[in-house]
């Protein structure tokens, strides 16, 4: 009787341990997927501020190009936001002008070696240390034809290159849509992108027409890419005016190059932008969000997003 009472009681513990288990898993089940649904409501209300945060970016394009015709490095949209507290997110982002750089998918439209956007990245190359046959491969990479390009000699590279490869791939022979093509290009690695990328940029190009670099905003050796000087204390100086009084048309950055650097500037160039890069973060909770868009800004002042997309 004593060892039945025994018996019972070991299986009333075994029952109360079960159970007790088993609402503990279902507990931790239940916190895990309200955790999970948290997380996930916390990453689209995020992504939905990333949204926000780039709709404030083509306000402020749109209502910059109804005030100014020219577009300057001083401007509301040049100045990045630190961190916005917004709700529960700290909103942070800024605005880079894309044409203050040279457009890889101008080299699509390039025939001679006297075409103004050969000359100025091919001067670009050599300012940055990087050979000149670089160019003829991205050449090749953004043209539309399998012939390689000779411009610098017979070192371009078409199918006949990249698919003799361990990994074999075709050229593109379209426009690029990112600088991280470069990667796939004969001749280039993580060295020679990073030399490059601050400098360079993968913009449509529309019709026959090279993309300008804006020289209110494009880097001392930008600057030096298109007026072909080799004196950087005269460049840093022509920075340095623009900084004080920025061109106000293509007129006025002649006489400036004229009277500070001593020569003349390769037809390339602007005073004001259609093409900007936005970058947005968002810190919500444990998640962190970043996003980057394309945006245009068309003559009649709207604005379109080009493309959109997170950052890993």
């Amino acid at each position: 009787m004593k060892r039945q009472r025994g018996l019972a009681a070991v299986t009333a513990l075994l029952i109360v341990a079960i159970a007790a288990s088993t609402a503990a898993l279902m507990l931790s089940q239940q916190s895990a997927m309200l955790d999970q649904s948290s997380m996930v409501v916390a990453r689209a209300q995020a992504d939905q501020y990333a949204q926000a945060g780039i709709d404030w970016a083509r306000g402020i394009l749109a209502e910059d190009a109804r005030k100014s015709a020219v577009d300057t490095l001083d401007e509301a949209w040049a100045q990045p936001i630190a961190a916005l507290p917004v709700e529960r997110a700290v909103v942070s982002g800024r605005i880079e002008d894309e044409q203050g750089k040279f457009n890889l998918n101008n080299l699509a439209l390039v025939r001679t070696k006297n075409d103004d956007s050969w000359v100025v990245f091919n001067n670009l190359l050599q300012r940055v240390g990087l050979p000149l046959e670089l160019a003829d491969a991205i050449k090749d990479w953004v043209d539309t034809d399998g012939d390689l390009s000779a411009l610098n000699g017979n070192v371009g590279a078409e199918d006949s290159y990249y698919l003799a490869l361990a990994k074999p791939y075709r050229a593109a022979n379209r426009p690029m849509v990112s600088v991280d093509e470069l990667y796939r290009v004969r001749g280039f690695d993580a060295a020679t992108v990073a030399k490059l990328r601050p400098h360079v940029t993968a913009l449509p190009v529309i019709g026959d027409k090279p993309t300008p670099i804006n020289v209110n905003t494009a880097s001392e050796v930008m600057l030096g890419a298109i007026t072909n000087a080799l004196d950087t204390a005269r460049i840093a100086a022509l920075a340095a005016r623009r900084t004080q009084k920025p061109f106000a048309s293509g007129d006025d950055f002649l006489r400036a190059v004229a009277l500070t650097v001593g020569g003349s500037a390769h037809a390339l160039y602007d005073v004001s932008s259609a093409y900007f890069s936005v970058r947005i973060q968002v810190a919500q909770d444990d998640v962190q969000l970043a996003s980057d868009a394309l945006i245009r800004r068309n003559p009649d002042k709207t604005t379109v997003i080009l493309w959109r997309r997170p950052r890993y």
